[in-house]
């Protein structure tokens, strides 16, 4: 009887504890830009450039902007083409765009860009 509820309470048990720190793996851009955006005040650099693919130039600055951006737009749309996705605010303002690749079977973020704003609101 003992083995039997050692054996109820191990099993599940050893199935948490394996998952441990292991990374999201990506399988569509849709999938990480929501799940980036659903995660961003817990997200730490550390996680998210894991997140990045290796020839990117992504830098934690980028990511920073990214959860600032974030934090002032919660309602926003989007538009995808092929593996881009850009994400606009509740007004139709593009307010980052975000580039995907495959690498190894799961897709990483290869670019991603905030607009450059003039003061007359004109992209440059």
């Amino acid at each position: 009887m003992k083995a039997k509820l050692l054996c109820i309470i191990s099993i599940p048990l050893m199935l948490l504890t394996a998952c441990g720190d292991n990374v999201l793996v990506v399988r569509t851009p849709l999938e990480g830009d929501y799940y980036v955006r659903t995660n961003i005040e817990n997200l730490e650099w550390k996680h998210f450039s894991d997140m990045i693919s290796s020839d990117s130039g992504i830098e934690e600055k980028d990511f920073d902007q990214l959860k600032l951006t974030l934090k002032t737009n919660p309602k926003t749309r989007y538009i995808m083409v092929a593996d881009e996705l850009y994400r606009f605010d509740q007004n139709g303002k593009m307010i980052y765009y975000t580039d995907w690749e495959e690498e190894e079977g799961e897709y990483k973020m290869e670019s991603l860009v905030f607009p450059d704003y003039d003061t007359t609101e004109n992209i440059e």
